[in-house]
C-alpha cells in the first residue's frame, strides 16, 4: 500500500538533487527493460569508469590481417603486424521530464504519477533500441571500411517474403568470414513472413511464450528476434560478438525537481549514450521487396 502522505512529502522537499522515491525508480526500471532488445544484441558496453573524457577511441583489429610464413632453415623470420583501426564515439545526452502537480497528489493520483514514470521509461528504452538498431542498418550497408577502402555490403534481395535460401545465404556469408551466425533480427512484417514458413512450424514449436519479450524462437541455432524500430522489409542476421558496441558516459540517471512557480513537482530522466557498428562484415541484412 502506497503511504501518499509519504511520497508527497518525499515529492515536495526543497533538495534540488534528491533521488526521487525507490517505489518509484522501481517503476521506471521495470519499464525500461520490458521492450529493450538492442542491448542484448551488444559486443561491448562501455560503461562510465572506462570512458574517462567526453568520448573513447575504440581499436579494432584487422582479423585477418597478419599470417604465418613458410620459414628456410637458418632464414630470418618475416615481420608481419596486425592492422588496426580506430573509430572515436562520443556519448551524446537524451532526456525527458514527467512532470506531477501538486493536486495529484493531494488528490492521490497514483496512477497517474505511475503513468506518467512508466510511459517516462518507456520512451527511454524506445530511443535506446531505436539508437542501436539504426547503426545495425548503417554498418551492413556500408561501402567503405573504416579505413576509407572499399567493401561490399552484405546484403540479399529477394521476393516479396523471406524464406529459407534468404537465412541460409546471410549465414553462409557471415561464416565464410569466420564469424557464427547467433541472432536473427527481423522486422513485424518478417516475423510473419517466418510464421508461415511450413518448415519452421512443422520442426520448431518452442518458440518463447512470454509476449513481452521479442524473442520469438530459435531458427538453426540462432535467436530470433522482432522489433518495429527497423525498416518493415529488412531482417539481418550478425555474430552478437562482433557486431555492435555502446559507450554509455551516463545510464539513466533519475533526479527530482520542484517548480514553485507552477506549483509542480517532477522527475528528470537522463542519459547520455552513443551506439554504433563494431565490425560490419559480421551483420548481413536481407531485404525483401
Amino acid at each position: 500500500m502506497i503511504n501518499m502522505k509519504r511520497l508527497s512529502e518525499i515529492m515536495t522537499r526543497d533538495t534540488e538533487t534528491e533521488l526521487i522515491p525507490e517505489t518509484l525508480y522501481s517503476t521506471l526500471i521495470a519499464a525500461v527493460r520490458k521492450k529493450l532488445i538492442g542491448t542484448q544484441l551488444l559486443a561491448l558496453r562501455m560503461g562510465p569508469e572506462t570512458i574517462k573524457g567526453s568520448s573513447i577511441d575504440v581499436v579494432t583489429t584487422n582479423r585477418d590481417s597478419s599470417a604465418v610464413h613458410t620459414v628456410s632453415e637458418g632464414a630470418e623470420v618475416p615481420i608481419d603486424l596486425a592492422e588496426f583501426s580506430t573509430f572515436n564515439m562520443k556519448p551524446v545526452k537524451y532526456g525527458v521530464r514527467p512532470v506531477v502537480t501538486k493536486e495529484m497528489l493531494e488528490d492521490g493520483q497514483w496512477d497517474m504519477i505511475q503513468t506518467n514514470i512508466e510511459e517516462a521509461g518507456a520512451r527511454m528504452a524506445e530511443k535506446l533500441d531505436s539508437l542501436i538498431l539504426d547503426e545495425l542498418a548503417t554498418g551492413a550497408a556500408l561501402t567503405t571500411d573504416d579505413n576509407g577502402a572499399s567493401r561490399s555490403a552484405k546484403s540479399t534481395t529477394g521476393g516479396t517474403a523471406v524464406t529459407i535460401s534468404d537465412i541460409t545465404t546471410a549465414m553462409a556469408s557471415l561464416e565464410n568470414d569466420n564469424y557464427k551466425a547467433t541472432d536473427f533480427i527481423v522486422s513485424v512484417e518478417q516475423a510473419n513472413d517466418i510464421r508461415n514458413i511450413d518448415t519452421f512450424v512443422e520442426a520448431d514449436k518452442s518458440g518463447v511464450s512470454d509476449p513481452t519479450k521479442s524473442l520469438i524462437g530459435t531458427i538453426f541455432g540462432m535467436n530470433v528476434w522482432v522489433t518495429n524500430v527497423i525498416t518493415a522489409s529488412y531482417a539481418y542476421v550478425i555474430d552478437r560478438n562482433h557486431a555492435l558496441c555502446l559507450a554509455e558516459k551516463r545510464p539513466i540517471t533519475i533526479e527530482r525537481y520542484n517548480d514553485a512557480t507552477r506549483d509542480i513537482s517532477g522527475v528528470v530522466l537522463t542519459a547520455r549514450w552513443k551506439a554504433r557498428y563494431l565490425r560490419p562484415d559480421a551483420m548481413y541484412q536481407i531485404i525483401t521487396t
